[in-house]
């Protein structure tokens, strides 16, 4: 009989024991059995007793079949879709369709090695940079949970050499104070709302998705307010939906400059007045604040579309991303004086780490302020 051995926690005295079960199939190892977190030694000798009697009639173990990759990712992905959100989801869906299984779909887990795991790796590095760790973390935790289904007892992912990545340095993503000028100049010439959706992610520090969803019962006009509650992403299908913003940090009021309101509220009577000649109820508190002809989503892509137009427009502009504008007003702010701790809460962040390390750009005018105050100090 195997040994009953006492162990100490926090919370108390408690038994456990180990049963020798054999050889498995499947690895040509020796099979333990481990039992632990009993009250007393006659509770954990009851349960040893039937375990070894299991054990020596061939009643424990069951043969399992060898599985592929595939198969065990679709076992994952049953209990991974309960954890996250639909736009994550569709997002790691196409991940494991067009890069993770046609590498690794038809190896058996049990026979997967590290140079199968290391090829596929280089692969991914290759082919995909900025998300080849993304591709290596999924694949792993495939793996991972064919070790905890005892399909596997090792994981060669965890020990692939990660391929080194040149840092490829692409032009800046946000606006010095007077491009941001220049570009708003010419917006407001493109029209009413193409110059309200780009003044308000400028001046908001919004995310694209978070504008799209804006309805006008999130904008308060008395307190000169935007409340940040949901954002437009991509679900099943690659369709529009709406969900909860990205963290629960991300729920938060905007206060918002006079000026902005200003021009959101002559937005909102030109809307209005177009919506009635299509026989939509304009006064509608669910009414998206920017649509499309349509009054569905506004797509992200024709916001995309008016801001290339505009850095086409005035050449010297660097080329911004919509996202360019959070960028922007984040490093604006952080430029005239504001806190880190109040720029994270404006942006919604979740940690102030996020932040320190994506927004404390320097602008040229900052770069020349710092020089001057070396200066200034040595006389």
């Amino acid at each position: 009989m195997a040994k009953i051995t006492e162990y100490q926690t926090s919370k108390g005295k408690f038994y456990r024991f180990r049963v020798y079960a054999g050889i498995d199939e499947m690895t040509g190892k020796k099979k333990y059995i481990k039992r632990a977190g009993f009250k007393t030694k006659a509770e954990a000798k009851k349960e040893l007793v039937k375990l070894e009697y299991d054990v020596s009639n061939g009643n424990y173990f069951k043969p399992l079949d060898s599985k592929l990759f595939k198969d065990v990712y679709l076992m994952w992905l049953d209990q991974y879709k309960t954890t996250v959100k639909e736009s994550t989801l569709n997002k790691v869906l196409s991940l494991f369709k067009n890069q993770i299984l046609p590498q690794m779909g038809l190896y058996r887990v049990d026979k997967l090695n590290l140079a199968s795991c290391q090829k596929a790796v280089n692969v991914w590095a290759s082919s995909s940079p900025a998300s080849f760790k993304q591709l290596l973390g999924y694949a792993s935790n495939v793996i991972d949970f064919a070790k905890r289904l005892e399909l596997t007892d090792r994981n060669p992912f965890k020990d692939v050499i990660r391929p080194r990545q040149k840092i490829i340095r692409s032009e800046r993503n946000y606006f010095e104070p007077i491009e941001l000028k220049r570009f708003l100049t010419i917006a407001k010439k493109m029209g009413l709302k193409n110059y309200a959706v780009l003044r308000i992610l400028a001046y908001s520090g919004m995310r694209i998705g978070e504008l799209i969803a804006l309805t006008w019962d999130d904008v308060d006009f008395v307190n000169s307010t935007i409340s940040i509650s949901k954002t437009v992403a991509r679900g099943g299908g690659n369709k529009a939906i709406v969900q909860s913003p990205k963290t629960p940090a991300s729920k938060h009021l905007l206060v918002m400059d006079n000026e902005t309101m200003q021009v959101l509220r002559r937005w909102q009577v030109k809307q209005a007045s177009y919506l009635l000649k299509c026989g939509i109820n304009a006064m509608s508190s669910k009414q998206l604040v920017f649509s499309n002809t349509k009054n569905e989503f506004l797509a992200r892509c024709t916001v995309y579309a008016w801001v290339k137009k505009i850095c086409a427009i005035d050449t010297s502009l660097p080329k911004i991303t919509p996202h360019g504008f959070r960028h922007t007003h984040a490093t604006l702010l952080l430029s005239a004086g504001a806190s880190v701790k109040e720029v994270q809460t404006r942006l919604g962040h979740e940690k102030v780490q996020t932040t320190l390390d994506v927004y404390t750009h320097l602008t040229k005018q900052d770069q020349k302020a710092t020089i001057n105050k070396l200066v200034k100090y040595l006389g």
